[in-house]
């Protein structure tokens, strides 16, 4: 894709001094589109001007210097390791060398490391970067012997009751062009039909017709360009193929004070169409959302107060990268662990990527770890999650305190070992239970499995409480913690939006929330862009939502925010890691209703209303 379309600008001699500055500064368009976009946001969706060049100019400079040169950004492998994943020994993070024991090895393979340079550094951890209704108290930390403690029960946590949840691997690269037009034509016809019900749209034309009075149509936004950006002169309308035929139509917006367009939204239309090739819109509606998950109120009484003694519900979400870019030692999450380890949340939501297929120590396709000899040992991306990720979590519980934080495991199209392909199975052993490998240097280690089962067998040797512990899901997914509706997906949707919408006079980050939503969709743009998602349309109702989540988790590469949108807590927590240094981490806090909203008639069904009861900071790890 050219500088010009990554940059959404027309202006051929700004998109040479565009261009210029990335040469100067030794990095890509990519990059340069990247940092433009994050510029934007925070400046008012800035325009290409040369007073905002001149401000981006800086901007940009600074960030290609705090990530230091380029050579020093791509070396080649090194010797990997990791400190120690016990959560409650964080201190052993400072000490100039630290260990790491590989999985599953009778012989001991000790490697010796030092923390990457930046992230030990840094200076702004625990800064909030964002919340949402603070003014809610925090949740007390019960320990053992402390009133309601011992009688409070572990939170349910499944996705059962959703339709829309990917529950196993599926056969994918075999969708024909035909079944992807079907699967289009059926989401239109079907969302066309619940706008006409919800908003009581009568006499609903054809797109395409034309007719000298104003009419009402329903079709999806489509860029006549077929690639680049979409802007306000290459908007199209497409009908359906059973009353249109699939016809498109150039849509004005020029009429509209205010509206926010992207390639495969459904939107109704009410404007004028004189000669069936041109619709001036004069209202657009843009989606129509699914209701609020409702719960009967005896089912919340329990759940609220005789299984919680109406103490809050604590939860964790963060999202990788969960190593800095120069190592492999996952610091940042052994960190968001030990605070885990001592506020004692629920649950802890953790989104992929876990072994990230673009981190410089993998994306050669061959990762060694090095044993007491120095010898090199090849090792599969599934031992690094082994070995990083569920070894840390395993000591999470290892120590044998009655901890009752569960993990819920949600994979990235970025994870290296995992399918490729959204909607996105959980993960799961390509081998069950792995197979013992005879390697050099590290005799023992499990190949083919993540290590996950491993996670249980200790919690179930070490503590009382034997309720499942690691959760793995889809991406997207649908499930519930207790009363609470959570969606999330680790695709960034946001981003993909931001970098293919039309917009005029809109706040951009919660709008292209309110997409997702009014959408009934985790990922609604098609086509999607390069190299973002690789959708398998014949699933597409596998990343569609059924109800609108009480708390919609979107994690994403853009500023951090959370934000109550159309009755959903949206947050974007974004990446633990960033670079060489820290990112940040979510910490939701939801507090039981009113006991006296409750009481009464256990049939009736309630809206949860978490918007109201839900505590949000986003603060840096």
């Amino acid at each position: 894709m050219s500088l010009s379309s990554l940059l959404g600008c027309n202006d051929v001699a700004m998109t040479e001094r565009y261009a210029n500055l990335a040469t100067q500064l030794d990095i890509t368009n990519s990059d340069l589109a990247n940092n433009w976009e994050a510029f934007s946001l925070s400046h008012d969706d800035a325009d290409h001007t040369d007073a905002n060049f001149a401000l981006f100019r800086t901007f940009v400079q600074s960030i290609v210097k705090k990530n230091g040169p380029k050579e020093d950004r791509k070396r080649p492998a090194q010797v990997m390791g990791s400190p120690s994943p016990n959560p409650n020994v964080k201190a052993a993070k400072t000490e100039s060398n630290v260990t790491a024991t590989m999985v599953g090895s009778s012989n001991t393979a000790r490697i010796s490391t030092s923390p990457g340079p930046g992230y030990e550094d840094r200076k702004n951890a625990g800064q909030i970067v964002a919340h949402l209704n603070v003014n809610l108290p925090e949740k007390a930390v019960l320990k053992d012997g402390d009133i309601g403690f011992t009688s409070l029960t572990p939170v349910k946590i499944g996705g059962s009751d959703f339709k829309c949840n990917v529950d196993k691997k599926y056969r994918y690269m075999f969708t024909t062009l035909p079944e992807r037009a079907r699967a289009l034509d059926q989401r239109l016809t079907k969302m066309a039909g619940e706008m006409e019900e919800r908003y009581g749209m009568e006499n609903v034309s054809a797109v395409g017709v034309p007719c000298t009075e104003e009419v009402q149509v329903v079709g999806r936004i489509c860029n006549e360009a077929h690639e680049g950006r979409i802007n306000k002169t290459s908007v199209v309308l497409e009908g359906d193929r059973g009353n249109a035929g699939g016809a498109r139509i150039e849509l004005g917006l020029e009429a509209l004070k205010t509206y926010s367009v992207f390639p495969g939204q459904i939107v109704g239309v009410q404007g004028l169409n004189p000669s069936g090739r041109k619709m001036v819109a004069k209202k657009i509606c843009e989606g129509v959302p699914k209701p609020m998950a409702k719960s009967k109120a005896g089912e919340l009484m329990k759940l609220q107060y005789d299984d919680r003694n109406g103490q809050p519900l604590s939860v964790f979400a963060a999202s990788g990268p969960f190593t800095t870019s120069g190592d492999l030692d996952y610091a940042p999450l052994v960190d968001l662990l030990a605070i885990a380890s001592r506020l004692q949340p629920d649950a802890v939501i953790l989104t992929g990527p876990f072994v990230d297929v673009n981190h410089p120590l993998c994306k050669d396709g061959e990762v060694n770890f090095e044993d007491v000899d120095g010898n090199k040992v090849p090792v599969t991306y599934e031992t690094v999650f082994q070995d990083r990720v569920a070894r840390t979590i395993e000591e999470f519980f290892d120590d044998g305190q009655a901890c009752p934080t569960q993990f819920i495991l949600v994979p990235s199209l970025e994870d290296a070992f995992h399918d490729n392909v959204y909607p996105q199975p959980p993960f799961a052993d390509r081998i069950q239970g792995g197979v013992v490998m005879d390697i050099p240097g590290g005799e023992g280690i499990k190949v083919g499995t993540l290590g996950i089962e491993d996670v249980e067998e200790v919690v179930k040797q070490k503590q009382t409480q034997t309720h499942k512990r690691v959760h793995c899901v889809s991406n997207p997914a649908t499930f519930k913690i207790n009363d609470v509706v959570f969606g999330v997906t680790s695709v960034d949707p946001i981003l993909a939006l931001n970098t293919n919408q039309a917009s005029v006079n809109i706040n951009r980050m919660e709008r292209m929330a309110q997409h997702l939503i009014q959408q009934q969709s985790y990922y609604p743009i098609f086509p999607a862009p390069k190299s973002a998602a690789n959708l398998d349309l014949r699933h597409l109702d596998k990343f569609s939502m059924e109800v609108t989540p009480d708390v919609l988790i979107l994690p994403s590469k853009l500023a951090p925010f959370a934000k109550d949108v159309m009755g959903s807590v949206v947050i974007n927590p974004t990446t633990l890691a960033k670079g060489n240094t820290g990112g940040s981490y979510a910490s939701i806090t939801v507090h039981p209703m009113k006991r006296e909203e409750l009481e009464g008639d256990g049939d009736i069904e309630m809206e949860h209303k978490v918007k109201e009861r839900a505590r949000v900071v986003v603060q840096k790890i």
